[in-house]
C-alpha cells in the first residue's frame, strides 16, 4: 500500500509540568515508523519551562503540528476533548507527555484496523514500566501481571463485562477510532478516569482487539495525578462511571451494587450490617454448593 493511501493517525499529546520528558516523549512520536501522523500538543498551562520547550521543540519538525497553551488549567478530560476538536485523523490516540511510544507501535495498530471490519474501535497493546530516569523498573508488564503469554489469552471482541470488572487496558496504549468516540460526545468532563469512561462506552458498541505487543513505555512517577489521588476519590469516580450502566443487566448491577457496597461498608452501622450479611449469605451458599455436588 503507497503512503498516500495509509489512513492520517492523530496523536495527541498533553503536557502539565512534564518539562523533563517531553523531549522523549515528542521524540518518540517523531520516531514512528508509520508515516502519515499529525500531533497536536496541547499544554494545560504548566508553570514550568513546558511550554517554551514545546515551542523550541516543534522548530523545523516534519511531521504536521498544531500546538495549543491554555493559560489555565483544564482537566486531561478537557484537554482530550479540545485535542478531538483539532484532530483530523482517521484514528487517535491521546498521549500524555512523560509516557514514550515504541517506534512500530502505530504502524502495528494501523495493520490492524485495516485487516478488520467497521466494528472494531480500539487496539491495545503491552507497556513496560519506566522511572524518572527513563530505567524499566523491575515490574512485570501489565499483560504479564494477568499471566498473559500469547494474544489467543488477551480479551478482543465485546469486552464490555470483562472490562467492567477488570479495568486492564493501559492508556497510552491504544489507538481508537475517532469518529466513534465523536459520535458518544467525545470525554465526560466531570469524570477524572477518562480513559475508562470512554472505553466502557465504546465497549458496549462496538468491538475491541488485543496484540502481543510492547508499544509503550509507561513512565511510574509519585507525582503522578493517578497516585496524588486518594483511593477514596479514585473509587467515588469509579462508582460515578459504573452509575451509568445500571438497570442494563442484573449481573451488571450485583457487581456496580457490590463495589457500591465495599465502598460504603466503613461509612456507618447500616452499610457494616449489609455487608456482614452479604458475606455470611455468600459463606452459606458457596457450603450448600460444595456439599451438593459431593453427595
Amino acid at each position: 500500500m503507497v503512503e498516500k493511501e495509509l489512513p492520517l493517525v492523530s496523536i495527541i499529546a498533553i503536557a502539565y509540568n512534564h518539562e523533563q520528558f517531553l523531549k522523549d516523549t515528542l521524540d518518540s512520536v517523531l520516531n514512528q515508523t508509520y508515516p502519515n501522523i499529525e500531533l497536536i500538543i496541547i499544554d494545560s498551562a504548566s508553570s514550568d519551562s513546558s511550554a517554551a520547550r514545546i515551542q523550541d521543540w516543534v522548530k523545523d519538525k516534519s511531521l504536521p503540528i498544531q500546538t495549543v497553551f491554555h493559560q489555565d488549567r483544564r482537566s486531561i478530560t478537557q484537554n482530550a476533548n479540545v485535542g478531538l476538536q483539532l484532530a483530523k485523523g482517521k484514528y487517535y490516540q491521546i498521549l500524555s507527555c512523560d509516557d514514550n511510544l515504541e517506534p512500530e507501535k502505530i504502524k502495528n495498530q494501523v495493520e490492524v484496523f485495516l485487516h478488520s471490519d467497521e466494528k472494531l474501535a480500539m487496539v491495545y497493546c503491552d507497556a513496560v514500566k519506566i522511572d524518572d530516569k527513563g530505567f524499566h523498573l523491575p515490574e512485570p508488564t501489565f499483560f504479564e501481571e494477568r499471566a498473559w503469554q500469547v494474544e489467543s489469552q488477551l480479551p478482543s471482541g465485546s469486552i464490555f463485562p470483562i472490562l467492567l470488572q477488570d479495568y486492564f487496558i493501559v492508556a497510552p496504549t491504544v489507538l481508537v477510532d475517532l469518529e466513534k468516540v465523536r459520535e458518544l460526545g467525545g470525554y465526560d468532563e466531570h469524570s477524572m478516569m477518562e480513559d475508562l469512561d470512554i472505553f466502557l462506552r465504546l465497549s458496549q458498541l462496538y468491538s475491541f482487539k488485543g496484540i502481543y505487543y510492547t508499544g509503550v513505555q509507561y513512565r511510574v512517577l509519585q507525582t503522578s495525578l493517578l497516585r496524588a489521588t486518594s483511593v477514596d476519590t479514585r473509587q467515588r469516580n469509579r462508582l460515578y462511571l459504573y452509575s451509568r450502566f445500571l438497570g442494563q443487566k442484573g449481573e451488571w448491577d450485583r457487581f456496580i451494587a457490590y463495589q457500591f457496597l465495599l465502598f460504603k461498608k466503613d461509612s456507618g452501622l447500616f452499610y457494616q450490617m449489609i455487608y456482614s450479611v452479604h458475606r455470611l449469605l455468600n459463606r452459606v451458599l458457596v457450603k450448600r454448593l460444595k456439599s451438593s455436588f459431593r453427595n
